[in-house]
């Protein structure tokens, strides 16, 4: 299992947005200055007294283009091989891995820059959370429909305004 989080640090860094425009005018989606350089940070919590792991961009706390980014999208994923807490076997890892690495070129392929903040893992399922321009909204729906109805592990996606990034403000607080 460590080595599966270790090729976790490794490989989602690579799959984070990035792109760094400076301009003197008030960025657009495409010029936003996305965190060039990507550190997760591994975080542990509990939920309903069972333990979690947060995988979260740590370049984002101090993010300065939030407002170009204000509709939340966490994507859950179930799992199904799992050990006694519920997180997901080494097997079913490298399966939500390479789901997750469609999930995010399919979305850079429509969107261009979005958000990717990171990934829980709880029991019995993992949520990918992105940030994503709220004028792409039909975009992303589409990725992830056609990704979904060939991938039956995809429980559902939800979007929400969050102008603050609120719903993440906690793995911000927690991390240094």
């Amino acid at each position: 299992m460590k080595n599966l989080y270790l090729i976790l640090f490794c490989f989602l860094p690579l799959l984070s947005c990035s792109q760094n425009k400076k301009s003197d005018t008030v960025p657009s989606v495409k010029e936003a200055n996305l965190p060039a350089e990507k550190m997760f940070t591994t975080l542990k919590f509990e939920s309903d007294g069972k333990p979690c792991l947060a995988f979260i961009n740590n370049r984002y706390k101090n993010f300065k283009d939030k407002d170009l980014f204000t509709l939340s999208l966490f994507i859950m994923v179930n799992t199904t091989d799992k050990d006694p807490d519920g997180h997901p076997t080494e097997k079913e890892a490298a399966i939500f891995n390479k789901l997750q690495t469609e999930i995010l070129l399919g979305m850079g392929k429509a969107l261009g820059n979005f958000c990717h903040v990171g990934t829980t893992t709880m029991t019995g399922y993992r949520d990918i959370l992105l940030y994503i321009n709220e004028k792409d909204q039909e975009k992303a729906a589409g990725v992830l429909n056609r990704i979904k109805s060939a991938n039956t592990r995809i429980i559902a996606y939800t979007f929400e305004s969050d102008k603050n990034w609120e719903a993440v403000v906690a793995f911000d607080e927690a991390i240094e």
